[in-house]
């Protein structure tokens, strides 16, 4: 998810080198700006990472032993020769050339090694692909002397307009590093905040959108205003610190899931994970869900659902939203799990039925009728609390005792009929789960299911696929040698930050 954007961020990084003396640059051509607006909140960032160097993350991030085995140091070294960083590296050797400086890579290594804050965004397709840079000017400020003495005007660089900050006038200035790439430049004072796209502060008209100036007058004035927004002012300071906000981890359904804010990972020597909880929000987790789940996952994931939150979202999306019974026949938080024999968008979900539910038989009717898009018919079980309900396109819907559960694969539940009947075994005789576990992770099986429907998704593109036929399976075969992991919740708090251990049972083998 990150390996796109660090690239481009390492590049913007270096652009103050060449940009830090654009506050007294002359007036040069009219900003021509022809995009449109992006529908981007910038007061509502969906990631942010703090680190004290953007040139250590990539590399320090493969001290993870299962990054490290799967990335490998090319991994590393593709941010060496991303497009925007040779870009940007060729702007400051012309610029060096033409002005008669004594400029070198070194300078933009250097800058890299500032500390910094980078803020994402989603664009809309839910990527992390717009992004926003603060930093102090404690390295650059060193070469404002020389650049203020050459009065730097050049035909890369425009300025585009004087913004109010209240401090006084903040300009605003564009870098075209290449056809694809603009980037923006606002400082003030010892700051620089860098903008990835000039959709992110400017309308079609080039007027400046009034969210954004608020976003930007708000990193200008305080240094804590990014980590205030995830939590982060009394996490302590890491050396790298990466934490995503529930609406990107769960593709835009952040709502619906009301117990659950985001997750931080942490790097100081080594790494560490927590997740951000909300107290007032719904149940993180529950230990008999893990009795219902067929054993040998690739992957199992706790989802803190709030179903009356699901029911008012669902209403107001669809033409024909379920009964008002259908969503409130499900209580606590759901089970999302991934087998390696099925496919990668048919996990089975499996959900707790409400305890005291009025008209049961016409509320799970309406449920699947909902699920199964009116295709489904009903099938009697084995025994007299088990009913089934099969989709024409191999969807199922099934209730067992206080169990619901539906998947696109109408075989996964018919896996979880047989565990609930203790014909088949569970997660939790396989691994030692409570109402503390959030997740379950099958780095093998989770290779081989990646392995194929990587494959598949390349079916027809050429060489490309000749390529991941030859290097993927080799690089997630490597996953093989790991055992399953627990992730749990560490401690009893119940909201704010919380540590997250992995477990497990064996070590990794050599």
């Amino acid at each position: 998810m990150w390996r796109g954007k660090w690239g481009v961020v390492g590049a913007v990084a270096g652009m103050v080198l060449a940009l830090s003396a654009l506050a007294i640059q002359r007036e040069g051509p009219t900003f021509q700006y022809a995009g449109t607006r992006l529908r981007v909140d910038l007061t509502q960032p969906d990631a942010v990472v703090r680190t004290q160097s953007l040139a250590r993350l990539p590399r320090d991030m493969l001290q993870v032993p299962l990054l490290h085995d799967l990335l490998s140091e090319d991994w590393a070294f593709y941010y060496q020769q991303h497009e925007d960083r040779l870009a940007l590296g060729g702007f400051i050797k012309r610029i060096a050339y033409e002005r008669k400086l004594d400029w070198s890579e070194s300078l933009l290594l250097s800058a890299l090694n500032e500390p910094a804050e980078v803020a994402f965004w989603r664009d809309g397709k839910g990527a992390l692909r717009h992004y926003a840079l603060m930093l102090r000017r404690n390295f650059v400020s060193r070469l404002m002397q020389q650049m203020a003495a050459l009065g730097l005007q050049d035909v890369q660089l425009q300025r585009v307009l004087d913004m109010e900050t209240g401090n006084g006038v903040a300009p605003v200035y564009a870098l075209k590093l290449h056809p694809r790439r603009i980037l923006l430049l606002i400082s003030q004072g010892d700051r620089l905040v860098l903008l990835s796209d000039p959709g992110l502060l400017l309308d079609s008209n080039q007027r400046v959108v009034a969210t954004s100036q608020a976003a930007l007058l708000s990193w200008l004035h305080d240094d804590n205003s990014l980590s205030k927004k995830f939590s982060l002012v009394d996490a302590g300071r890491s050396t790298h610190t990466l934490a995503i906000g529930a609406s990107a981890l769960s593709l835009g359904y952040a709502d619906l899931m009301s117990g659950f804010k985001g997750l931080r990972f942490d790097f100081g020597g080594g790494w560490s994970t927590a997740a951000w909880l909300d107290g007032g929000g719904g149940r993180l987790g529950d230990a008999a869900l893990w009795q219902v789940a067929p054993v040998n996952p690739a992957a199992c994931l706790v989802l803190p659902v709030e179903w009356r939150t699901v029911k008012r979202v669902v209403n107001e999306a669809e033409k024909k939203p379920p009964s008002a019974h259908a969503l409130l026949a499900l209580d606590g938080p759901a089970l999302a799990c991934w087998y390696a024999d099925s496919k990668l968008y048919s996990p089975v979900f499996m959900a707790r039925l409400a305890q005291a539910l009025p008209n049961r038989a016409k509320a799970l009717s309406d449920l699947a009728d909902w699920a199964l898009k009116g295709e489904g018919s009903v099938q009697g079980g084995q025994a007299a609390n088990v009913s089934v309900w099969r989709g024409k396109q191999q969807a199922a819907l099934a209730v067992s005792g206080q169990w619901v559960a539906f998947s696109p694969d109408g075989a996964l539940v018919d896996k979880v009929l047989d565990t609930v009947a203790h014909t088949l075994p569970s997660v939790a005789d396989q691994a030692d789960t409570s109402n503390r576990t959030l997740a379950v992770l099958t780095p093998q099986s989770l290779s081989g299911m990646a392995e194929r429907e990587m494959l598949q998704a390349l079916n027809g593109e050429g060489s490309l696929l000749t390529v991941a036929q030859s290097q993927l399976p080799t690089r997630l075969r490597t996953l093989n040698r790991y055992p399953p992991y627990l992730l749990e919740l560490q401690g009893n708090g119940r909201s704010g930050w919380q540590s997250v251990g992995w477990l497990s049972k064996e070590a990794a083998k050599p």
